[in-house]
């Protein structure tokens, strides 16, 4: 009878993660941990067994080589299995072959005490419980038939003798050590769940503070693509999305057979602004122009700053006629801005220029340039005004 097993519950026979394969590897596998456990409760409650025993054999006449057999069975035998176990190749399958010959052996004895009650009880009991834990309900089957084929075979050698009755001493010492080891067992198992139940709740908290972290690593990652795509300054899309951007929108408007224009825009004498009263009021102007652009755009339509004091939008499905329309409303939005210069009212001017796809360009570099030309062709005409494509 072995105790405590179930301070390693998984079912070793049928794991997921087999010990590697003897006869595949040249490398001695580390002692099992099962190995261990089962020397050290052989070594412990064996001993109780074999003073079990020998109360019933000294009741009874029994020769001497019984008792030489006694002790070889119960203190020398515990000693060669383990070592028979830690020389094999596969140490844990040695173990579970241990075990077996653990039943076989309590049958030849069960059978030769003339299956004595409540010993044959103790011994049927002990190496059940033990297979189990390893090998489930298939356990029980093979620590059965094994006691079942050392009984067999020790009927067949001596014959049938049946003597169940124990004496008084022999049945309480029998029933306080198996009464031991299913209440070890017991508190092994309330111990094991008690640690199992403090692992899972540390997985939880783990895995709860793993999904925070998560969630803080997705947020910033979020930010940061948002300050990698926009400008600092006016919060608008830099120039780097909308090359990542406008190929998808043309390809898109290309594919649904409706227009994309392209919106050119200039901040009207931008570098005198930052000459006459500073880079910190040009700033002031950029982000005032931004906000306006902002306000004017639909759901769906990107605002980019383009470079220096040029913003760029893209306005999916709206024609050509619609894109100035909306370009001439930015302009005298932009004129209405109220924007002080050294607290003098200081007026914001900018030009701008409109394209359409496909209508003029089927290719955003294309398409671009055309709204930059007629953006030129603006600012040659006497600024503060909106110009398209011919």
């Amino acid at each position: 009878m072995q105790e405590t097993i179930v301070e390693q519950m998984p079912r070793l026979a049928g794991s997921k993660h087999p010990m590697p394969n003897a006869e595949t590897s040249t490398e001695k596998p580390k002692l099992h941990w099962v190995v261990r456990m089962n020397y050290r409760n052989r070594s412990l409650s064996w001993v109780i067994l074999c003073l079990v025993v020998a109360v019933h054999l000294h009741q009874q006449a029994h020769a001497p080589w019984v008792w030489a057999a006694l002790v070889l069975q119960f203190l020398v035998y515990p000693q060669v299995v383990y070592w028979r176990a830690r020389l094999a190749r596969d140490p844990l399958q040695a173990e579970i072959h241990n075990m077996l010959l653990d039943s076989f052996c309590f049958g030849i004895w069960s059978a030769g005490m003339g299956f004595p009650l409540w010993i044959a009880f103790v011994f049927g009991v002990g190496t059940s419980i033990n297979l189990a834990a390893f090998e489930g309900g298939m356990g029980v089957v093979k620590a059965l038939a094994a006691q079942v084929l050392g009984m067999a075979a020790t009927v067949a050698f001596t014959g049938l003798h049946f003597m169940p009755d124990t004496s008084l001493s022999v049945s309480l010492l029998a029933i306080a050590s198996i009464s031991t080891y299913l209440v070890m067992f017991g508190l092994s198992a309330r111990r094991r769940t008690l640690m199992l139940h403090e692992v899972r709740q540390k997985l939880r908290e783990n895995e709860k503070a793993l999904r925070s972290q998560l969630s803080e690593i997705q947020l910033l990652q979020a930010q940061l693509k948002e300050e990698v795509d926009r400008d600092h300054l006016t919060g608008l899309y830099n120039r780097r999305y909308l090359a990542a951007t406008i190929d998808r929108e043309l390809a898109r408007c290309l594919r649904d057979g409706s227009p994309l224009s392209v919106m050119m825009i200039d901040i009207d004498h931008f570098k005198l602004i930052n000459d006459t009263h500073g880079h910190p009021f040009g700033d002031e102007v950029l982000a005032a122009v931004a906000g306006v652009l902002n306000e004017s755009l639909r759901a769906g339509d990107i605002a980019c700053r383009y470079g220096g004091e040029e913003f760029l939008l893209l306005l999916p499905n709206m024609a050509l006629e619609t894109a100035k329309a909306r370009a001439d409303e930015i302009r005298l939005k932009v004129a209405a801005l109220s924007l002080k210069a050294d607290g003098i009212a200081f007026p914001v001017r900018i030009s701008l220029g409109v394209a359409e796809a496909p209508r003029d360009a089927g290719d955003a570099d294309t398409l671009v340039k055309q709204a930059d030309a007629a953006l030129y062709r603006a600012k040659a005409a006497g600024r503060n005004r909106v110009e398209a494509t011919a």
